[in-house]
This record gives C-alpha cells, sequence and structure tokens, in this order.
C-alpha cells in the first residue's frame, strides 16, 4: 500500500514520494497457532526491522543512495470463543522510520516518523478437519482498519480506515505444512486496492516431538496503481511450551515494482515471543 504522500519540484519535473510498502499481513496470532479451546487468549509482541536500499519508478531506479529504513513494534491479542471464532487486534508503533528523498537541487532531503500506526481488528472464522493422516482448518476473517496515526509529511501508516477480508486454507501432517491464503484490502482516501496471495510450505521438527517447524514463505502484492512485490523467505517457529512460543523471519524483495515513486528492493526481519493461555 502506498503511504504518506508529499510532492517534490527537481525543475520542472513533479515527484510523487510514497512511504515503504507495509503491507497489512493476514496472519493472526499466536503466529497462525491461535488457541483451539473456550475462552482461550493469547498476546505476542512483533519487533521489524526492514530496510529499502532504492528508490524506484516502475522497475528502474531513479537516483542512488536513497535508502528508507523502518523499525516498529506490533503489540497483537487473540481471544476464542470457541475454536471456531475469535477476535484479534493488532496495534503497531513505530520507533523509528527515516528516508531519503531528492532535495530538487542534488542533495538529499532527510524525513523522520516514530508514532502509533493503524490499529487492525479482525473476526477469524475457522472451520477445522481431521483426515486420515491430515488434519488442517478452512479461515475467512473479516478486517478493519483504525484510522489512528499520524498526519505529517511522512508517515510510515496511512492515517486511513480500511475494509478487508481475507481467506485460507492450511493443512497438517506429521512432518509437512501447507498454508495458502489471500486478501483483499480496500481504502478511504486516494489509498490503493491492494491484493495479496501467499503460499508457506513447511516440515515439522521430528526430533522435538514437533514442538516447532520451519517453512519457506511466499507473498505476492498486489496494487491498482500498478505496484506489485513479491517477497519470499524463511521462518522459523518454536513452542517452547505450551504457554511460551517463539518466532523468527527472514524476507527478500525477489521481485519489485512501484507504479508510483517509491522505496523498494528491501529486505525485512521479525522476531517475535507470544504468551497464550
Amino acid at each position: 500500500m502506498n503511504l504518506g504522500r508529499v510532492s517534490l519540484f527537481t525543475g520542472w519535473i513533479s515527484l510523487q514520494i510514497v512511504s515503504p510498502s507495509l503491507f497489512t499481513w493476514a496472519d493472526q496470532p499466536i503466529f497462525n497457532e491461535m488457541p483451539r479451546w473456550d475462552k482461550g487468549y493469547g498476546v505476542q509482541i512483533r519487533h521489524e526491522w526492514r530496510t529499502e536500499e532504492d528508490l524506484l519508478l516502475n522497475r528502474t531506479k531513479v537516483g542512488r543512495g536513497f535508502g528508507e529504513d523502518v523499525e516498529i513494534v506490533h503489540v497483537e491479542s487473540v481471544y476464542t470463543w470457541d475454536k471456531s471464532i475469535r477476535v484479534t487486534a493488532k496495534f503497531p508503533y513505530v520507533l523509528n522510520a527515516s528516508r531519503e528523498l531528492p532535495d530538487g537541487s542534488g542533495g538529499k532531503l532527510f524525513q523522520h516518523d516514530s508514532g502509533p500506526g493503524d490499529p487492525i481488528l479482525a473476526l477469524p472464522l475457522k472451520k477445522y478437519f481431521n483426515l486420515d493422516g491430515r488434519s488442517g482448518s478452512w479461515t475467512m476473517a473479516p478486517q478493519i482498519q483504525v484510522s489512528m496515526s499520524g498526519s505529517d509529511e511522512y508517515e510510515v501508516y496511512e492515517n486511513v480506515w480500511g475494509q478487508g477480508i481475507s481467506f485460507g486454507y492450511e493443512t497438517v501432517t506429521y512432518r509437512y505444512i501447507l498454508n495458502v491464503g489471500t486478501s483483499a484490502w480496500f481504502f478511504g482516501g486516494d489509498e490503493p486496492f491492494t491484493a495479496r496471495v501467499s503460499l508457506d510450505i513447511g516440515v515439522n521438527f521430528e526430533a522435538f516431538n514437533s514442538n516447532g517447524h520451519v517453512k519457506w514463505e511466499s507473498d505476492y502484492f498486489w496494487e491498482d496503481d500498478e505496484s506489485a512485490t513479491l517477497y519470499m523467505g524463511p521462518a522459523l517457529y518454536y513452542r517452547f511450551c505450551d504457554e511460551w512460543h517463539g518466532r523468527l523471519s527472514y524476507r527478500y524483495d525477489f521481485y519489485d515494482k512501484q507504479g508510483i515513486l517509491d522505496h523498494g528492493n528491501g529486505s525485512q526481519f521479525i522476531v517475535g515471543v507470544a504468551f497464550v493461555y
């Protein structure tokens, strides 16, 4: 999604800059391992670092050495009425964000952001199944983004209301995991429609009684301003005990196209810890 618009004038050229493509993930607490019992609840904290290396227009690098760095803490929670009905809440907080832009005279313009982002509320509805040798679930999750971030010239989050819907399918065997999902978001103002398709393939830890798994995660995002990005990378999940969970993930932009001048060609690292009861 394109965030925090600001126009710069370089001679006769108007550059419409948008902030980093921080997409709204369809993943839900606790690391998609949500409690399956009545009155279950949990909280997770994810610390995210993202770096964008280039300023792009379509696939072309515009200038050199104009980067962007963003650090965000996500506090997210889930409550389960029964194993098929849940409510989740996600609260992002930008610890520090900075980006470099052309200043119109051959130098750099530096911009910074910090503070609360736009929370997301969701109602994941799940249908579980058990088959011979494998189990799994189907998920539908209506979502709402609440406008709460600032309105400065540079904001990591949009400060607009949004409505989303996501669908997912997961199946698990003794050794393997498969997740397939898709989501769509509609925003207010001039924010573009955003769609996502994901495919995650993983292997359970046999040596530790399946207390964790390793996945290769792939996420493709498309926006109706002709932006498109393919993120791919590994993720490690481990359940230390029934109450405590941890996760590490890394993603890299294997393909990045920006329909409007924006930073891209980046990578993302997230470390998270969760408590569930």
